[in-house]
């Protein structure tokens, strides 16, 4: 994998040469596709998340109510094959689940009226009942400005590669706190906004953005996204609050196969999504605003083993780079336009040294910068 150098200034890119050669038609939504994909995956993805759902009520509690099973689902007598059967099915939701669910990084670069029908389907199936409504990614949009890009005002970045590597340890446990923070987040930080003024502003800038960096100060945005918001989180907290509700008054006990099932999806994808981070930029820098080819050096395309690709980084995330390049390709065209960067542009030119091989590699690359950037005092010695 080749490593960026901040030190020296890479050749100049020229934006316009790779635009011609990617040409105006990739930079069209397949519909058909978005479609087919999103309502496949989530339809895959809900049946196998039941299965998994009855195969935990089996599993943790000792008192299994028949009630807590899936109709149509059987339960393997063999504890064996029992284990063996809620594993498989977990991991098969999650993937399914993680897919459907990063079409929000889509969602968030689409313009005007486009898909619009899409989007809003998105929300109902995906996005206000996995509590990721796409007004906490919309920040997103600021990983994308070239002034903004690895300086305090980008909320998804932090110079890891220059750090020593525990705070990659402290990064790959933040899955573990999330899901609980999202549900008080939703249910009880919400209404109490509504009712406190300087809360709501505590809410805005501190609780509704989906970034790495937990310094970062969401910056106040226009009435209209303030409204999209307003209304998303809503939905959120009134979707929560349905399920209390239908909780309450139908069992007289927590719905715990779906908590315990709910729970360990959400920190499944949150690991998936974590280790996808890491592998997405070299994050080497920690000396302010960069120049655009230093932007595109930092990112990485993983164009080799598409079948696992897909499944660690879906939707077209593996070609991340090419992504800071044109963000309005669809994911379905990315690797088209990469193909045609790739066979068309010289070899040494910057976009061809943006590749890496394997998401275990960049990871091991990263850690060993982190480490050779680590302080090496002796004992004794001032830090």
């Amino acid at each position: 994998m080749a490593s960026a150098d901040f030190n020296e200034n890479p050749p100049p890119f020229s934006i316009g040469e790779a635009r011609k050669i990617v040409g105006g038609e990739l930079f069209k939504h397949n519909a058909f596709i978005y479609w087919a994909d999103f309502l496949l995956c989530w339809v895959a993805g809900f049946y196998t998340y039941a299965h998994a759902r009855t195969y935990a009520a089996k599993i943790y509690l000792a008192d299994f109510e028949q009630n807590w099973q899936m109709e149509g689902i059987t339960i393997p007598n063999s504890p064996s094959m029992l284990w063996l059967c809620y594993i498989g099915t977990t991991l098969v939701s999650c993937v399914l689940y993680y897919r459907i669910a990063m079409f929000i990084h889509e969602i968030v670069h689409m313009r005007g009226r486009n898909l619009i029908v899409f989007r809003f389907i998105w929300h109902v199936l995906c996005g206000i009942p996995f509590l990721i409504p796409s007004f906490v990614y919309h920040t997103h949009l600021d990983h994308h400005r070239s002034k903004h890009y690895g300086t305090d005002r980008d909320g998804e970045y932090l110079p890891l590669g220059q750090r020593p590597p525990w705070q990659i340890i402290v990064f790959m446990l933040h899955p573990l706190v999330v899901p609980p923070l999202v549900f008080i987040r939703f249910l009880f930080l919400t209404p109490i906004a509504w009712s406190i003024p300087n809360f709501r502003q505590f809410v805005h800038q501190r609780c509704s953005s989906m970034i790495i960096d937990p310094f970062y100060i969401r910056p106040t945005e226009p009435a209209a996204a303030r409204r999209r918001m307003y209304l998303q989180e809503f939905l959120c907290f009134l979707w929560l609050l349905t399920l209390i509700s239908v909780v309450f008054f139908t069992r007289g006990t927590l719905p715990w196969p779906f908590l315990i099932q709910s729970y360990t999806t959400a920190v499944i994808l949150l690991i998936l999504n974590a280790l996808r981070t890491l592998g997405a930029h070299r994050w080497s820098n920690d000396e302010g605003q960069m120049t655009f080819e230093q932007q595109l050096l930092d990112s990485v395309n993983y164009p080799d083993n598409p079948i696992i690709g897909e499944l660690w980084a879906p939707v077209g995330l593996r070609y991340h780079a090419l992504h800071h390049l044109f963000p309005a390709i669809p994911y379905h065209n990315l690797g088209i336009a990469h193909r045609k960067l790739a066979n068309n542009l010289p070899e040494n030119n910057i976009y061809n040294q943006t590749g890496a091989k394997t998401l275990t590699g960049a990871l091991r690359n990263l850690w060993q910068r982190a480490k050779a950037s680590a302080p090496t005092t002796k004992p004794g010695e001032p830090s």
